[in-house]
């Protein structure tokens, strides 16, 4: 029976490189999301080509990856009870740092930080945070013991056939407007190291702007069928697709809902691959790597909540 999620190796690495290259020519580091393919194996990959650290979706997905890591947990999470698991991450990890969005999680955060003697970096989620609440957050993050001002982060995902056709100036105005913010920030006498933007199909505009200084990505390896037919790269450049269409039920990118797959001759190409990858996760689908048309590992997306 062939495989039902095949990746290719030469193209996921000819993808990274190319990303990567293109980041280390502006000056800007690479972070690699880990929701575009849920695996260990690419994640490593990714780490031993140039990226800095991971974004994860959840805490247990950070430390599956060692002590080593350089972790952003990317999601605002409210809930009390995962702040011992951030604890946890700041006393194992190389690095930890999570994304925040209102006064009442830096507090809690920065009273669970002190408690078990770990300061925790927070990053100010603009996808969030009302733009009055900017600098009121920075200033209690400055002042708070146990947390620190790790930067600020954002990311608007194309919406329509427009925002994905116009994507590197709409990747480009979203950056500076991160970097406006990083700058009113440290006006106030803040230091704000990091200013994140994310996604991979409008990487490009937002690596053309000053003061970025990491972009968070995670199709960039694989890439998939929406970014083709969308003229981000060419089909040829995609390397996963499935033999399954079962698999690819709601794995439709946002400006083209209606397409779930695209063609490439007897490929089949998923057109969103995050959302792809969640399903591997929770159905234990395995992925059967190929390099040169031969079969030469297997890897399995996982799913890894934290649980309350």
């Amino acid at each position: 029976m062939s495989a039902r999620v095949t990746v290719d190796l030469g193209r996921t690495r000819a993808n990274i490189r190319r990303f990567h290259a293109a980041a280390a020519e502006a000056g800007v580091a690479v972070r690699a999301h880990t929701k575009a393919h849920r695996t260990i194996e690419l994640s490593r990959l990714q780490l031993e080509a140039g990226a800095v650290g991971v974004s994860v979706q959840t805490v247990n997905a950070g430390l599956a990856l060692g002590d080593a890591a350089d972790v952003v947990l990317s999601w605002p999470w409210r809930e009390e009870w995962r702040r011992p698991l951030y604890a946890r991450a700041a006393a194992e990890l190389r690095s930890f740092a999570v994304h925040v969005d209102d006064a009442e999680t830096v507090a809690g955060v920065a009273s669970t930080a002190a408690r078990h003697g770990v300061e925790i970096g927070l990053r100010i989620d603009l996808r969030h945070t009302p733009a009055d609440a900017v600098l009121p957050l920075a200033r209690l993050i400055e002042k708070t013991p146990g947390v620190r001002l790790d930067g600020v982060s954002g990311y608007s995902a194309p919406a329509t056939w427009e925002d994905i056709e116009d994507r590197v100036e709409y990747g480009r105005r979203h950056a500076v407007r991160l970097v406006e913010v990083a700058e009113a920030i440290r006006a106030e006498g803040i230091p704000c190291p990091t200013v994140c933007a994310g996604g991979t199909p409008t990487a490009a505009g937002a690596l053309a702007v000053p003061g970025i200084t990491e972009i968070t990505a995670g199709a960039y390896a694989t890439l998939d069928g929406g970014l083709a037919a969308a003229g981000y790269c060419g089909p040829a450049d995609v390397a996963i697709s499935v033999a399954d269409a079962a698999l690819l039920d709601g794995c439709a990118q946002p400006w083209d809902p209606e397409t779930v797959a695209v063609r490439d001759g007897e490929r089949l190409l998923p057109a969103h691959v995050c959302p792809l990858a969640k399903r591997l996760a929770v159905q234990d689908v395995e992925i059967t790597v190929v390099d040169g048309g031969e079969v030469v590992d297997v890897w399995r997306p996982l799913a890894r909540p934290d649980r309350g």
